[in-house]
């Protein structure tokens, strides 16, 4: 239960300690005074989202502490899980620095904004004056039949199979669109590939084909000059074999005279033999230059249809050809492999399918079972609220149509007057009526939840008379179970409260301040004559007043 609550420097508080008690806490004051500031502060230290512009001295930093006492709560196992001190009187504290950088912290540990709403949603529930009108909302009314059915469990189960569902068949779809691209141009880049393939490009083959061209293309001149060349050196009188020959012949009487004749003589010799090597070799050259006007015209085609591909293709060798074709041949093979991961996604997909119908159905027939119980217990509640002709009845359907929540589709039929058949609670229900269904959801809910503490933000709009009577009498025997903080403007609801906390706007300073003083019972039935009759009221008011406090706390 919530302890006691601290507030510094937050809209027109500027400083402001609360002792809350045990049991029914009704918080009364004219509109305008501030209550909806004291829910807002709690509101935040439990994690709601915060904004600077509420520092109500912007030179300052901004503090709002809370203390519970958790020690009936089964906590210390998830506070350890979350690496944070456990303590019977748990203090959670929130600052806002005039920077904008704010911090949190449970039991003086620097915490995230997530744990506070962890930690908020295990201790207490705020139901503003808005709340009543998601009792109309058909997603709201699922969520008040799982709590009260208890299927969380069996709910996230469902979601993370839903969740399984929908990423499976993103991927599947993300797959079959990849295929159809490649799909789509499968027939022309087969083509490209089958081109290619036939072709058959080899590194450096361009070069060796630019060779061979010119040299076929010149094959007759070539074989002319060979001839003449050949006769040169070894055509008879006057070939250069010839002329070494004769060379030797003057020399060979001179040899022994001097090292340098010689060594003229021996060059002589091998100038003749290497013009035997050299008449040898361009013979056998001029045996293989031929004339070969087929293979010219073989060679000049391909040499043709490489420059071909090399435009088609953008490519500068038939190394870009080579590698062209092994993109193609991979994209071919990706294909494949795009067909076979498909087959593997929708085998996948049709089985968590089939998961997420079975979990959806069990979660059906979890709330079918409890959906009744839920509707007399409801019933129950609004007779106590001067509803004695209320129907309730809670309609299920499964469709076709997954959902977050699964496949029910919930309608809340309601009636309040007799002879009436129930019809859709939006389409038949007044305000007075939304909010005692409301409050008396809210109650069941609670009251399973075992949550330590339950705000209620004006849940009697719309109500009075015998009503509020009845509302207060309910909220004050709710406070034997947990603690029950109540803003009202109701005497009725007022003065059922075990305690009564009074906020009011002190104007006598420069700016206004909004206070709050816990009432004495003196306080108590000035505050309730003042609801009764007005600002200044008569001491028959006063009676009444104190005669309202002695039967609502009766």
């Amino acid at each position: 239960m919530l302890t006691h609550l601290k507030i510094q420097n937050y809209a027109l508080i500027k400083a402001l300690d609360i002792d809350f008690q045990t049991g029914y806490t009704s918080i009364t004051g004219e509109t305008g005074a501030g209550k909806s500031i004291l829910l807002g502060a709690i509101g935040l230290v439990m994690g709601d989202r915060g904004d600077s512009s509420a520092i109500l001295d912007p030179s300052q930093k901004c503090i709002i502490e809370a203390e519970f006492n958790v020690d009936k709560l089964t906590l210390s196992q998830a506070f350890e899980q979350r690496e944070l001190d456990y303590a019977s009187i748990c203090t959670v504290r929130r600052e806002w620095h005039p920077n904008g950088k704010t911090r949190s912290f449970i039991n003086d540990t620097p915490v995230t904004v997530t744990d506070l709403k962890w930690l908020g949603s295990q201790l207490l529930e705020i139901h503003s004056q808005h709340t009543g009108l998601l009792v109309t909302q058909s997603e709201e009314q699922l969520k008040l039949l799982d709590a009260f059915a208890g299927t969380e469990v069996l709910l996230n189960q469902y979601r993370t199979a839903h969740q399984t569902v929908q990423q499976l068949e993103s991927a599947l779809s993300e797959k079959k669109t990849a295929l159809a691209q490649i799909q789509q141009d499968s027939d022309y880049h087969q083509y490209l590939l089958n081109e290619l393939q036939e072709f058959n490009p080899v590194q450096g083959e361009e070069v060796d084909l630019e060779q061979e061209i010119s040299l076929l293309s010149q094959s007759e001149s070539l074989s002319l000059a060979l001839t003449k060349t050949e006769a040169y050196l070894d055509g008879g009188e006057g070939s250069l074999l010839d002329l070494s020959n004769k060379i030797k012949s003057e020399l060979k009487g001179f040899v022994n005279l001097t090292a340098s004749l010689a060594d003229f003589y021996d060059r002589a010799n091998n100038l003749g033999i290497e013009a035997k090597e050299l008449s040898r070799d361009i013979q056998h050259a001029l045996q293989s230059t031929e004339l070969n006007p087929a293979r010219l015209e073989t060679i000049n085609e391909r040499f043709s249809a490489l420059q071909l591909l090399l435009r088609k293709h953008g490519c500068s060798d038939a190394q870009g050809l080579i590698d062209k074709r092994a993109t193609l041949e991979a994209s071919h093979a990706g294909e494949h492999h795009l067909e076979e991961e498909i087959e593997q996604l929708t085998v996948q997909l049709n089985q968590a399918i089939e998961t997420r119908k079975d979990l959806a159905n069990d979660l059906h027939a979890a709330r079918l079972k409890r959906k009744d119980a839920l509707s007399q217990q409801v019933i129950s509640h609004l007779h106590q609220l001067e509803m004695p002709f209320a129907q309730m009845d809670i309609q299920l359907q499964q469709e076709n149509n997954y959902q977050n929540s699964g496949n029910s589709r919930i309608a809340l039929l309601f009636c309040a007057n007799k002879g009436q058949q129930p019809m859709p609670i939006e389409k038949v229900a007044s305000g007075g009526e939304i909010s005692r269904l409301n409050f008396c959801l809210r109650t069941i809910i609670a009251d399973l939840k075992q949550l330590a503490t339950l705000i209620y933000d004006e849940a009697d709009t719309g109500v009075s008379g015998e009503v509020a009577s009845r509302l207060g009498f309910l909220m004050r025997q709710q406070g034997k179970k947990q603690q029950i903080l109540a803003i009202t403007h109701l005497p009725q609801v007022a003065a059922s409260g075990n305690q009564q906390l009074f906020v009011f706007k002190n104007n006598e300073a420069d700016i206004s301040e909004t206070q709050i003083r816990t009432l004495d019972d003196e306080g108590r039935i000035q505050a309730i004559a003042e609801m009764l009759s007005g600002r200044t009221p008569s001491e028959a008011a006063k009676l009444n007043a104190k005669h309202l406090l002695e039967i609502q706390s009766a």
